[in-house]
């Protein structure tokens, strides 16, 4: 773990990092976060994700801090952390409590950023595929805030508690027409004759990093992608599926909810899994 984390303007030793009991993304999960990866040192696509972050935070009224103060920090605690590959969070709160549940006034925001040695996941899941189950609990396409990282992100983490539970490495959730929404912590893709489909982000789903960057990757290499609803019969029948997210990158699947994808993993998320390498090295060079 690392030594020091950024907090409200300040980089403090970890063990003396606090926030008030009285922070509203404690009381009411009322904040945003963004997961980074870091290669070589170099955070990857910082751009990218203070883009989301400010989006979210302008669609929830929180401010935004300034993006310079943002990407400083996180360049300064990879180095003072002495981190090479590692992984950023970047925690934004509408601030401590003042009273009301909803504030006449803005609050101040609360900033925390840590920056932790990465644990990748482990090569052999990459070599036999993740195995995908569905969550029992159903994506909530009418949220406002689904498409937001928010801090409250406890059906996240009842979902993949639900996988671990079920020898699974992920959990699907779908919409309650039953379509395909996204993973607990992922988007999710499927390949059908070298085509891919993924979620739209209509469906109110969040609006992945890496999944955008492997869209571009796949539409370079020639791929068509179509951002389209599809089933669970869909994705159990289709050639190849794989998920994405910042820290595990291109990951492809072995079975989705018991069905087993033949030849897994397939050619196309092979390709992608070795564009998405070279884009991390172009962006670290």
């Amino acid at each position: 773990m690392g030594g020091f984390v950024y907090v409200n303007g300040e980089v403090v030793e970890r063990e003396a990092a606090s926030v008030s009991a009285f922070d509203r993304s404690f009381l009411y999960g009322d904040g945003l976060f963004e997961t980074v990866r870091a290669y070589d040192g170099v955070p990857f696509l910082m751009v990218e994700h203070l883009d989301r972050l400010a989006g979210s935070a302008g669609a929830l009224g929180i401010p935004m801090p300034v993006r310079g103060t943002v990407a400083g920090a996180v360049a300064r605690l990879i180095e003072l952390n002495g981190l090479r590959d590692a992984y950023v969070r970047i925690t934004l709160s509408r601030g401590t409590h003042a009273g009301a549940l909803a504030p006449d006034e803005p609050l101040k925001p609360t900033l925390v950023i840590e920056a932790h040695e990465l644990h990748p996941y482990p090569p052999e899941l990459y070599e036999r595929g993740a195995r995908v189950i569905v969550s029992s609990l159903t994506h909530d396409s009418s949220s406002p805030v689904r498409r937001h990282k928010t801090t409250s992100y406890i059906a996240g983490v009842l979902a993949r508690r639900e996988a671990k539970n079920r020898g699974a490495d992920e959990a699907l959730l779908l919409d309650p027409a039953g379509r395909v929404a996204e993973g607990a912590t992922s988007n999710v893709f499927c390949v059908r004759d070298r085509r891919l489909t993924t979620p739209p982000l209509e469906m109110n789903i969040l609006p992945g990093v890496t999944r955008a960057a492997v869209i571009a990757l796949a539409r370079d290499a020639g791929h068509a992608v179509d951002e389209a609803p599809f089933g669970l019969a869909e994705l159990q029948s289709a050639d190849e599926v794989f998920l994405t997210n910042s820290l595990m990158e291109v990951m492809p699947a072995r079975s989705v909810e018991g069905c087993e994808l033949p030849g897994a993993p397939g050619p196309v998320t092979r390709t992608l899994c070795r564009a998405y390498a070279k884009l991390t090295a172009r962006g670290r060079a």
